[in-house]
């Protein structure tokens, strides 16, 4: 006799998965070893699988016995005994995965004839793809049955351990005719009073546990009255809470059961409840302990849960480096001065050999200034008792130091030296950083970003980069391993990898000597490099023209505002510090073994997920206004939104008028990066909501003539841009876009006030001759036009020609004059192209002496090409023989 048989407590993907195995086992008979799950019991209690009942089984006939859904002995119950039955043939189709075997596993007693565990989400997809392996046919309500266990398993493909082949095997069951209508019926069950009073007592009980980056919650209950399905319970606690995983151990009876449920790889509950004899997999197990009680098996899943899955964090993986230091001689007003320059609050005293003498602190700092010491060194000051660390102290004694003793800054030393620091931001981000970023989402109703603060991105960059840029990176982590350095690609080409746009403007920033490394970089890949000592800074050109910048890790400060900024060598969070918008901190590791790690110390991932601007810190446009144009430019480029912070303290740096105090070379670099954007009318109108448009000059201002005026321009660019792709010598209008939205601005402002306009912004000669040219005849030139609208091709063409391609484009953005607009498309489409095929050589074959007369016959040829006069090379041939033989 055969059998087919799952574990005790049988969910839907065990008897979905009995029923499939019945299909390749024809003659077997299908016995539940004890109990199902109520809602299997109540889906059996409708539809008769033809399950035979234990007890009716003479388990000595048993020649083959067909495991599905388990391979573990404990999970038989009465069954148990039978694997040890001499000649018993077994086989197993389970998507648990193994575990060490103990005395009595099937692995310890016997070798099953037939073995296969599959990593899918569903021991269902196993059966599925084996009863399709030998074409074997579903019935509608069998497919129906497979697709109850298939979509229980997977939470409808929702868990993390769902798989493409459990996708694949619920398209055969949908292509067999399952009823997804009676799946979902069974599957949606509200809670029973029974369940809702367990569900308040686990509401009461539960402990939250922040470990990884990720919410789990521990809850309890003593009442061994409930005798429903605690899974559901489990569930319906883990929906409402927002939950990553959850863990639960409830009294009943005489024993006590444990569940657990996971929705992140990182927590493996089967590794819990495996502790206490339980068993199943990574997102959903569960046990059941005798002989212990509530409270010992909740102290012990409290235990397990925080050395398991807590991260064994040392110092060194925490601190920032390298720290600002000062030396005991430096006097308290310069020692201010410092903390102010590099805002921070607490900064290591060092001996006049460079060793470790105490702490700081800006509170001594004030009271030494108050009572007119600042004239004493620092070291009068000192605070020596402060606890310290070494590299190898674990996080978690660092982090029970600085609560006990309400230390906010550990100085981590080596050998007497300062090797980093580790301040209550960096202690808070590693404790919590990546819970509240999921718990804002979840209060919005929003799915849960991977906001950590260090998440693995390897994929995406070989998803989405060329082969010869990813390697390019690799072989940069490489060098950085060998001069032992950490280095890391930052700013726009990270935050556009995220974003999915492309971009392919490689920064690196190296925590060292950056020049020394890019010139070992370059010597590597047989690149030029050209380094700039003052800033640490180097750019590594390829042969095939592509280039490679590369940083060292520095901070900055600026003397006063709208200065250039000092530079400092420092570490990568403080050079990520000194960027503009959170969306630009963001850095990925490219050393080996922490190749593609994502780092994200100020809440990039975040701001990108809820599309914002923001500074990272007050007085960001203070010191540099700038950034107020930066920041409209990424507000329109990415249809993100300033954040409320932001957005104030741009209107705080408008009331202050710090922007006249601005070179007009930094202010026209950033207004030709804005007007360079695709449909830069919007940003315009921003710059005109928030009263920046008067810093180009008073006189110009938002209106109603200036936004229909940069709505034609920015129609004229993407025509040009379409129809210039089948000229034959196309001219990219999208070059001199910014030049020709320039020009749109000036238009509605004086002559004089343009005047003022291109000194203030040292607009460069060129493109200040085309903005004075197109001033001065840009409306004589359409009143013309207008006038002459039969005029000849030729003479069309001498009026133009002379003009340049972002004036002609300004006259068509500019006219609303119909026959005008055909007239200058003519010329940009057409008339422009036309060159006579005659040259100089044949002219002088014809035996005509070389002079001015050449350009004279050259252009009577192209005039009558315009005009139609020749239509073929032939007739302008005969026509350039006429007019040589009349010159002679």
């Amino acid at each position: 006799m055969e059998l087919i048989t799952t574990h005790l407590n049988a969910d839907f993907d065990g008897v979905a998965s009995m029923v499939a195995a019945r299909k390749l086992y024809p003659e077997a008979r299908l016995v539940l070893p004890g109990g199902a799950q109520e809602a299997v019991r109540s889906f059996l209690a409708v539809h008769d699988l033809d399950i035979t009942r234990l007890k009716d089984i003479d388990l000595g006939r048993i020649t083959r016995l067909i495991l599905v859904d388990t391979h573990d002995p404990e999970r038989l119950g009465p069954l148990k005994s039978l694997c040890r039955t001499p000649g018993l043939k077994v086989h197993v189709y389970d998507h648990h995965p193994d575990r060490e075997p103990a005395d009595d596993d099937l692995g310890a007693c016997l070798q099953p004839e037939l073995r296969r565990i599959e990593p899918v989400g569903a021991t269902t997809t196993v059966l599925i793809e084996a009863l399709t392996e030998h074409s074997i046919p579903l019935t509608p309500f069998e497919a129906t049955v497979l697709a109850l266990g298939l979509y229980e398993e997977t939470g409808s493909f929702a868990y993390p351990s769902t798989t493409a082949r459990d996708l694949e095997a619920a398209a055969h069951l949908i292509r067999a005719g399952a009823d997804l209508t009676l799946v979902s019926d069974a599957l949606r069950r509200p809670l029973d009073p029974d369940q809702i009073v367990l569900l308040n007592e686990l509401v009461q009980s539960g402990e939250t546990y922040y470990l990884e980056g990720r919410k789990v919650l521990l809850a309890t209950s003593a009442s061994n009255r409930f005798k429903g399905d605690l899974a559901e319970v489990v569930h319906k606690l883990a929906e409402m809470q927002g939950l990553d995983a959850i863990v639960v151990a409830i009294a009943m009876d005489e024993k006590v059961e444990v569940i657990g449920r996971s929705w992140r790889p990182e927590i493996d509950v089967r590794r819990l409840v495996q502790e206490f004899g339980g068993g199943g997999h990574a997102q959903a197990a569960a046990a059941s302990v005798k002989g212990q009680t509530l409270v010992q098996v909740s102290e012990r899943l409290a235990q397990l849960l925080t050395e398991r899955y807590r991260p064994t964090l040392l110092a060194r993986d925490v601190m920032t480096v390298p720290a600002k230091t000062i030396g005991c001689e430096t006097t308290v007003t310069e020692t201010e001065n410092r903390m102010t320059r590099y805002e921070v609050n607490v900064l290591p005293v060092l001996d006049r050999k460079e060793r470790y003498l105490g702490l700081i602190t800006r509170e001594n700092i004030q009271k030494a200034l108050f009572h007119h010491l600042g004239k004493l060194p620092v070291e009068n000051f000192l605070h020596t008792e402060a606890y310290t660390a070494t590299p190898e102290t674990p996080f978690r004694e660092v982090e029970a130091r600085m609560l006990e003793r309400n230390q906010r800054f550990v100085p981590v030393l080596q050998r007497g030296r300062v090797l980093g620091v580790i301040t209550r931001t960096d202690l808070l981000r590693t404790l919590h950083d990546d819970v509240l970023s999921a718990a804002r989402a979840r209060a919005k109703g929003e799915e849960v970003p991977a906001f950590t603060h260090r998440r693995d991105v390897r994929s995406l960059l070989t998803r989405r980069l060329p082969k010869h840029v990813l390697n390019l990176l690799r072989q940069a982590g490489k060098v950085a391993d060998r001069r032992h350095v950490p280095a890391f690609v930052v700013g726009g080409f990270v935050r556009d990898l995220l974003l999915e746009r492309p971009n392919l403007d490689l920064d690196v920033v190296v925590e060292g000597d950056g020049i020394a490394y890019a010139r070992a970089l370059g010597q590597e890949l047989g690149a030029r490099v050209t380094s700039h000592p003052r800033f640490g800074t180097a750019v590594l050109s390829f042969p095939d023209g592509f280039k490679l910048d590369v940083a060292t890790a520095r901070t900055e400060y600026y003397e006063y505002p709208t200065a250039l900024p000092t530079v400092e060598r420092s570490s990568l969070k403080k050079d990520l510090y000194r960027r503009d918008f959170t969306l630009n901190t963001l850095a990925i590791r490219l050393n080996g073994e922490h190749f593609g790690q994502l780092i994200d110390f100020y809440g990039a991932q975040r701001d990108l997920h809820d599309k914002t601007i923001r500074v990272l810190h007050s007085l960001s446009f203070i010191e540099d206004p700038t950034r107020v144009f930066r920041a409209i430019r990424f507000e329109h480029r990415f249809r993100f939104r300033l954040g409320k912070e932001t957005l104030a303290l741009i209107k705080g740096a408008v009331k202050m008028d710090l922007f006249h105090r601005l070179s007009g070379a930094r202010l026209c670099e950033e207004l030709t990066l804005l007007l360079s954007e695709e449909e830069p009318q919007k940003a315009i109108a921003r710059l005109g909501e928030l009263d920046l448009l008067r810093f180009i000059h008073p006189q110009l201002k938002w209106s109603p003539r200036l936004s229909a005026l940069l709505a034609g321009v920015e129609d004229v660019v993407r025509w040009h841009k379409l129809a210039s792709l089948n000229w034959p010598r196309p001219r990219p209008a999208e070059e001199h876009a910014w030049l020709i939205h320039f020009m749109a601005l000036m238009d509605v402002i004086p002559e004089k006030a343009v005047r003022e306009v291109l000194g203030r912004l040292a607009v460069p000669g060129r493109d200040a001759q085309k903005v004075r040219e197109t001033r001065a005849r840009a409306s004589g030139l359409i009143r013309w036009l207008a006038r002459t609208p039969g005029l000849p091709p030729a003479e069309l063409y001498r009026m133009l020609a002379g003009l340049s391609l972002a004036t002609v484009l300004f006259l068509l953005a500019k006219t609303k004059s119909d026959s005008v607009k055909r007239q200058l498309s003519a010329y940009l489409s057409a008339y422009q192209h036309v060159k006579p095929v005659v040259t100089g050589t044949d002219l002088k074959a014809l035996g005509l002496k070389p002079g001015p007369i050449y350009k004279r016959i050259l252009e009577r040829l192209r005039d009558a090409r315009l005009n139609g006069e020749v239509k073929t090379d032939a007739d302008e041939r005969q026509l350039a023989a006429r007019l040589v033989s009349e010159c002679l």
